[in-house]
């Protein structure tokens, strides 16, 4: 599991590509950068703060890996983040 912690309120979002009200959403994503593969992906909407948990299966075979956590803003450009998560498999 990898946890994210978000500490701001959710601001509303002012676009011309927007017609209608929309609350600034994030997506969180985890990849395989190695074997270019999509792990596990899940839209968080901000609240004053809060806690996300992102679940996924671990590979089959034991060894150390490193995934790719990353942290895109759907309003906003310039926002986006990544970490590396490291874990092993026994």
């Amino acid at each position: 599991e990898a946890e994210e912690i978000m500490a701001r309120k959710s601001v509303p979002v002012s676009s011309s590509r927007f017609p209608k009200a929309k609350e600034e959403g994030w997506w969180l994503v985890v990849g395989d950068t190695k074997k270019n593969t999509l792990v596990t992906i899940k839209r968080y909407l901000l609240k004053i703060k809060g806690t996300v948990k992102l679940s996924f299966d671990a590979p089959e075979e034991p060894g150390a890996y490193t995934y790719k956590l990353y942290l895109m803003s759907d309003s906003f450009l310039g926002l986006d983040q990544e970490e590396e998560i490291s874990f092993v498999v026994e």
